[in-house]
């Protein structure tokens, strides 16, 4: 069997979700790592985002596979989830928590869509939206002294903290890596990275919004 082939069946796509949730994973940390230079100042962030546009090439490259994981991770997810819902067109008449299912497990398509949707505008409102050199910080500052956007921007966190929290250790049970053993592990890693994300990101607009800085 071709690698398509492979990748076409059920195994093969929920490993492809396996893969491709962890890189996002990792982008998210690096992510938030860039995004910590705020706490520094105007000048410090503009020197983060200078090295990142330094890169040239890298960069776009960089920015063409997360834009390839992120489409493949979208579709993969809809697939499965359509074919999980033709393999069983009857619900079932015992709550979602039955069989070890979580609220986080039983709502990831929702989380999967509203953290699309979110990544979609804050695409917009930060990084096509200001005109090319001009600093992010002044954007950023005006941005999170709206309390709408504010809402909407925790919002949109909140989903992606809850989606990793069971994404993160559902890719390495899609990769195989599971076992009695390293689940609870796998399980509280998950748990750990969630809030590091959720806390993490949330906590920059909410001390805009406050005090004007980070």
């Amino acid at each position: 069997m071709d690698l398509i082939g492979r990748i076409a069946t059920p195994v093969g796509k929920k490993m492809l979700m396996g893969i491709t949730g962890l890189g996002f994973c990792g982008f998210l940390v690096v992510h938030l790592a860039g995004n910590f230079t705020l706490f520094k100042g105007a000048e410090a962030f503009a020197g983060y985002t200078e090295k990142l546009h330094s890169l040239g090439p890298m960069l776009k490259f960089a920015e063409f596979i997360l834009l390839l994981m992120a489409v493949l991770h979208v579709l993969t997810g809809v697939v499965l989830a359509l074919e999980n819902r033709a393999a069983r067109p009857e619900k079932y008449q015992v709550t979602a928590r039955h069989g070890g299912r979580t609220f986080a497990s039983s709502t990831m398509i929702y989380t999967g869509l509203l953290t699309l949707v979110f990544i979609t505008l804050h695409l917009i409102g930060f990084k096509f939206s200001p005109p090319s050199g001009v600093s992010r910080y002044p954007v950023v500052v005006e941005t999170f002294s709206r309390l709408n956007y504010v809402g909407a921007y925790l919002l949109g966190i909140g989903a992606i903290a809850f989606h990793v929290s069971h994404g993160f250790w559902s890719a390495f049970q899609s990769l195989g890596a599971n076992g009695e053993g390293s689940t609870p592990f796998l399980r509280k890693c998950a748990t750990a990275l969630a809030l590091v994300v959720g806390v993490g990101f949330a906590v920059i607009p909410v001390m805009f919004f406050l005090t004007g800085t980070p």
